[in-house]
């Protein structure tokens, strides 16, 4: 309601202009003689509203004049006033002419000079006046002007739309011909329209193109217009005052079939901007149902301009970029049509008339647009059809490069029926059956049963296709052309179509595989060099044999052989492997038939005895002892003997693990060796030595599950200065193991255990590594850390890669080598002293301090001294703990303490137990004391300063 107010309102001043601006230009005097042809009324009329009830008296009194400035109510009417004075010699026919057919309420008078009616005529549009000629028909009253004679044209115009339109004067003869031409160029309009529509008509019955089929559509609705503009509708003149609303939906059938055409052309247009092609011209159509009909004109104008700007906005925005000649092409169409536009918009709101050149004109621009339209459709056609031609170019190419692969393919391809018979293969496929091309395969071969060594094969492979489809890399046993069988890798596919089942297949063969697979079967359970069971194999099936084992015992010997390093060493691997194969041999044929050998490492082997007595079994053992004694090994004019020390383990617990009893024939075997070597030693678990070595086994264990499972904990213990005022934090890091039920262990209960097994390497790098990310993590307390102690090993010193560890670890967690000190203990230092001079220089020039540790312990501690860079020396506690109590120890402090200085060398005293001991070595110059009576060990996460 509000859009339909505020258009008549802004119609109501557009009309109020157009009808003062005519009043003051225009001259209500036309001068007519023998040269006249045609003139507009409109130039020469003086334009006046007045009431409905107004007569042409009252309009030729010129009372009303102040009235037009109400030109929009619709009980007014509009009157033009036109005096028409001929000066000529002659009487000249003239008619009066208006092509307007929907005008609600139209008068004509034709008054003399003494203001009398000479002639009248009145039209009202869907009353019936069937006196209009066709086709053409327009509003006509002819008369003949005397010479010099006057006469005045009153016309009176009462309509809801608008009511300013060009009226025209003619001389008679020059409107006939006028009428001929126009006749003329309405048939060629119409002609060159329907030959538009059918064209696209058939060539969518023939192509089937959409984009066709409604440029069909929009050619007949535009017939439909230039029908409803010629004025045919007269033909039913009760439709004549409808004309606006069939104007309406001829211009949205139109506006929606161009939506359809312009989508075709550019398909990258989003649905949302697509329904808003479909949804506005839909929604104006009902609008115009509900307004007036002027309000319907300016309506239908606005939307054929905002949709003709919105189209050619999307062909801007979604232009084919493969195409653009669509888009210049469409562009340019609707440019015509914007020119069309504008020559009908004159003629509505203006003075422009019909004439023979403005249908020249708009007939050009209307066949134009269409033309763009078409060509740009046929453009966009040519473009699909390359495409297509390209993408039909590719498949082709493709479909030969696929059969060239098919053809050249190192694999067999074939093709059957369900039932086997072959349709085609490939030439790799007749060469792994044997062929020498596909004709002869296929011919001889009459169906693919004849490939599979066994029938049954082939029926187990369909009933898995039947059931899952294909089947991939499925091994089976095949059947040459010459009748040798060799194995073969299928993978295979059903497909159907209208001709029935078909199975694609593949063929490798995998003959070489198949035999490759059994050797790398051998190897994985069998040692290369000495061809008997390896570790793996050895320990699954002893593993099977204690499951199995019921009351009979199953023997377990474990053999190490002895001086094997000595050859090994002296004459190279090369001898020593040709030794382990003689020895493994030379077992083999000494052990009973039941018995099964294994080479478990370099020079160990094992021996699995089941179903025999364990007497025999020692009795074998002694049998192999005596046996690899008596053996004498040469290379290079060289002469070894050899030994071997045997465990031998009864397995009669079942509540013993395999594993365990592995673990008790090396603790067998191992005691064999502590107790002379060359001799059997059979495990006891009651043997007091025996149990000590399997508490060490355990804590093997113990070590390695704290590892994996993060159960070690670091502790720390505070050194105090005794020489100055504490400036940061001095300390030692200390090691704990957690065990599971959460006890602590001292490090004195697992550490020996790590050395003797060579474990303590990897427990350094857990120290560093922990250490190192707790000191990142907490960057105030590394910001007042003086010195970080941190213990380590002889294995550690020794290993290369242990170097690079910890450079790596300094370098990942930012941690400054300045605050880190590194304790060695003495007895380690002087017995890797290489190793250990090596990594203390590495780390010395990068700022790192070192300690000796437990000083004094050794003999050859001074002449060691001076030859280890080290930068403080840690006083061995059993000199300070009883320090106050015996002299000789006080000595040994003093001396130690004197030294050190004298090399400039800082001092430690450990094992401070209280305030006294801590004050004499204080007196002594002792620079830092470490002790319970300083600080007991805390866990690290806890820190906190003296």
């Amino acid at each position: 309601m509000v859009t339909a107010r505020l258009i008549k309102y802004v119609s109501a001043l557009l009309i109020s202009w157009v009808l003062l601006s005519v009043n003051v230009s225009a001259s209500s005097q036309l001068t007519v003689n023998e040269s006249f042809e045609r003139e507009i009324i409109n130039h020469y009329a003086r334009l006046t509203v007045a009431p409905s009830s107004a007569t042409y008296f009252d309009i030729l009194n010129g009372n009303l004049a102040a009235q037009t400035t109400h030109a929009s109510q619709l009980n007014e009417r509009v009157w033009y006033s036109t005096e028409l004075v001929h000066t000529g010699y002659s009487p000249i026919p003239m008619v009066l002419n208006i092509d307007r057919l929907n005008v609600d309420d139209l008068q004509i008078f034709l008054l003399d000079s003494s203001e009398r009616i000479v002639k009248s005529y009145r039209y009202q549009a869907g009353k019936g006046d069937y006196s209009l000629r066709q086709p053409l028909p327009n509003i006509r009253l002819a008369f003949t002007l005397q010479p010099y004679q006057n006469a005045r044209l009153l016309i009176a115009v009462k309509d809801e739309g608008l009511k300013y339109f060009p009226i025209t004067l003619w001389e008679k003869d020059l409107l006939t011909q006028h009428d001929t031409n126009m006749l003329t160029m309405l048939g060629a309009v119409t002609g060159i329209m329907a030959l538009i529509a059918f064209y696209f008509l058939f060539s969518y019955l023939y192509q089937r193109i959409p984009t066709r089929f409604w440029l069909t559509m929009s050619s007949f609705v535009l017939i439909a217009l230039l029908f409803i503009t010629a004025g045919g509708i007269a033909i039913w003149p009760s439709l004549t005052n409808a004309s606006e609303h069939f104007y309406a939906v001829c211009f949205g059938m139109l506006l929606l079939c161009i939506a359809k055409v312009t989508h075709h052309l550019f398909g990258r247009i989003p649905f949302i901007l697509r329904a808003i092609n479909y949804l506005i011209p839909f929604v104006t159509i009902l609008y115009c149902f509900t307004v007036n009909a002027y309000t319907t004109t300016i309506s239908l104008l606005i939307l054929t301009a905002g949709m003709g700007l919105y189209h050619v906005l999307l062909a801007l925005v979604f232009t084919d970029k493969g195409s653009r000649a669509v888009s210049i092409t469409y562009i340019l169409a609707w440019l015509s049509f914007f020119a069309f536009y504008a020559l009908v918009t004159q003629n509505l709101f203006s003075d422009l008339v019909y004439t023979v050149d403005v249908a020249i004109g708009m007939l050009f621009f209307l066949t134009l647009g269409f033309l763009c339209f078409g060509f740009a459709v046929i453009t966009k056609e040519e473009v699909l059809n390359q495409r297509q031609l390209s993408n039909q170019a590719e498949t082709i190419s493709s479909l030969n490069h696929f059969y060239d692969l098919f053809r050249h393919s190192a694999e067999g391809h074939y093709t059957s029926t369900w039932d086997g018979k072959l349709i085609s293969v490939n030439p790799a496929m007749c060469k792994v059956f044997g062929y020498d091309n596909e004709e002869e395969m296929i011919s001889e071969a009459a169906s693919t049963k004849v490939f599979y060594a066994s029938v049954e094969d082939r029926q187990i492979l369909l009933g898995e296709i039947s059931q899952q489809g294909h089947v991939t890399g499925k091994e089976i046993r095949g059947k040459r052309r010459d009748g040798s069988e060799f194995w073969f890798s299928l993978s295979c596919q059903i497909r159907e179509n209208d001709e029935g089942s078909f199975l694609y297949g593949s063929i490798i063969d995998i003959t070489e595989k198949k035999q490759s697979d059994l050797s790398l079967q051998y190897l994985a359970t069998h040692d290369s060099l000495t061809g008997v069971y390896n570790r793996r194999q050895f320990e699954l099936v002893f593993k099977e044999k204690v499951l199995e084992a019921d009351d009979t015992p199953i023997c377990l010997l474990f053999l190490d052989l002895d001086r094997f390093k000595v050859v090994n060493d002296t004459c190279g691997h090369k001898a020593g492997d040709v030794l382990i194969k003689d020895i493994a041999r030379l077992i083999e044929n000494t052990l009973l038939p039941e018995a099964q050998l294994a080479r478990l490492g370099g020079d160990e082997f094992g021996v699995i005895y089941s179903d025999i007595d364990t007497d025999t079994v020692y009795l074998n053992a002694v049998k192999i002892l005596n046996a690899v004694q008596a053996y004498r090994f040469m290379w290079d004019n060289r002469i070894f003997n050899l030994g071997v020390s045997i465990g031998m383990v009864v397995c009669d617990d079942a509540d013993v693990s395999s594993g365990q009893y592995l673990s008790m024939a090396d603790a067998a075997c191992y005691f064999a060796k502590e107790q002379g070597r060359n001799q059997v030693h059979r495990y006891n678990k009651n043997d007091e030595s025996m149990q000590r070595y399997q508490r060490e086994l355990d804590w093997v264990s113990s070590i390695n599950n704290a590892l994996e499972e993060g159960r070690f904990e670091l502790f720390y213990q505070s050194l105090r200065p005794l020489s100055k005022t504490a400036d940061g934090h001095y300390y030692e890091v200390l090691l704990r193991l957690r065990e599971k039920d959460g006890k602590l262990v001292e490090p004195a209960n697992f550490l020996p255990t790590a050395e003797r097994f060579e474990m303590n390497v990897s427990v350094d790098k857990w120290v560093v590594t922990n250490t190192f990310k707790w000191l990142s993590e907490n960057p105030e307390h590394l910001a007042e850390l003086k010195r970080c102690s941190i213990n380590l090993n002889c294995h550690s010193l020794a290993d290369r890669d242990f170097t690079l560890f910890i450079l790596n670890a300094f370098e990942t967690f930012n941690i400054p080598y300045t605050k880190i000190c590194f304790e060695v203990i003495e007895s380690v230092a002087i017995i890797k002293m290489e190793d250990t001079l090596a990594f203390m220089r590495t780390f010395n020039r990068l700022g790192c301090s070192f300690a000796l540790d437990d000083f004094g312990s050794g003999f050859s501690s001074y002449s060691y001294l001076k030859s280890l860079p080290v930068s403080q020396v840690k006083i061995d506690g059993m000199f300070i703990k009883d320090m106050l109590n015996d002299s000789v120890d006080t000595a040994m402090v003093a001396s130690i303490n004197d030294v050190a200085k004298a090399m400039g060398m800082q001092t430690v005293g450990e094992f401070v137990e209280n305030e006294g001991t801590m004050a004499q070595l204080g007196k002594m110059g002792v620079d830092f004391a470490q002790g319970y009576g300083v600080a007991k060990p805390a866990p690290l996460r806890e820190f906190q300063p003296l």
